[in-house]
């Protein structure tokens, strides 16, 4: 639970090992969940990949390449996917724990929390150091501003993920489509060859790009209307009206709800990113706190 306001606790308690061994596991979780997205993605793009490569060099795999894609289509929705969203599931509660104990927010309601065993097993699979520093909060914020802004943190972290991914994924759709459709042309393809060779196969692939590009933006939609009610609480807290738990714990199930929906961001990209969102975390979180101190002591009497 939060502790009065002298300050928080949240850098002790995400060094704990109780917090290490939650991030270990979640973090290993949600790689295992995004290596199932990997490898839908990676049948259905490697087919339209071949789409223009059969057209050039074999045209007579034009009508095999196709029902591959249709088979593809199939066996990625039936076993794939069900096991990358039974990941995240996982993930998500997981993390879940990890930040009721490191911002000592209020127990959620539902779902049932991962058996320890699970969450054992989860974290020493991961070969990486998950690190220490999951939140960036000065020690000397009290601890209900302090979960408002980890919460802040993480929720403007995963908007802008998303939003940028969303871009790539639909240059590099949009890109390759036209390049396709360019080969096609400048091959003398017929309306028919162009159906069967280059739509059919690419088919699959451009209603994923299309899926994962609203998913993408649509929950960077959602993280920024959760990111303006934050922004709302903070000011409330810097004019001396600090959030209760129950507050933080409706703002957490929100927080929790979008994890649950939430589409992957490959590692590659999330690691290529880290870096810099991370230092511009440690600095809104820390001018922050400084405006809420500066707030909190023009208010206070004889200041």
């Amino acid at each position: 639970m939060l502790s009065p306001a002298e300050g928080n606790q949240v850098a002790q308690r995400q060094r704990s090992p109780e917090a290490a061994e939650l991030l270990a596991a979640f973090q290993h979780a949600y790689s295992t969940a995004k290596h199932w997205h990997t490898a839908r993605l990676s049948g259905t793009v490697l087919i339209a990949l071949a789409a223009p490569l059969v057209i050039v060099f074999a045209p007579w795999l034009e009508h095999p390449l196709g029902a591959i894609a249709g088979g593809w289509a199939l066996a990625a929705r039936i076993v794939l996917r069900p096991a990358q969203e039974r990941a995240t599931r996982f993930a998500a509660a997981v993390q879940e724990l990890f930040d009721q104990h490191v911002l000592g927010l209020l127990p959620a309601g539902t779902p049932q929390p991962p058996a320890y065993e699970q969450i054992y097993q989860q974290a020493h699979r991961r070969a990486a150091d998950p690190g220490t520093g999951w939140y960036s909060v000065p020690p000397a914020v009290a601890p209900a501003t302090a979960a408002l802004i980890a919460q802040r943190s993480s929720t403007v972290w995963s908007r802008r993920l998303h939003w940028e991914w969303a871009l790539v994924l639909a240059t590099a759709a949009a890109g390759w489509t036209l390049l396709t459709v360019a080969v096609a042309a400048v091959h003398g393809a017929t309306v028919s060859e162009f159906l069967i060779a280059v739509l059919l196969p690419m088919l699959p692939a451009l209603l994923d790009a299309t899926d994962l590009c609203q998913a993408h933006w649509r929950a960077s939609a959602e993280r920024s209307a959760l990111e303006a009610q934050l922004d709302q609480r903070l000011d409330q807290a810097a004019a001396g009206h600090p959030p209760t738990l129950e507050d933080l714990r409706a703002l957490q199930d929100d927080i929790n709800r979008q994890r649950l929906t939430q589409p992957p961001v490959p590692d590659l990209y999330y690691r290529l990113r880290r870096a810099s969102y991370e230092n511009s975390m440690r600095a809104a979180a820390g001018r922050l706190a400084q405006r809420i101190a500066a707030a909190t002591a023009s208010s206070t009497p004889g200041t």
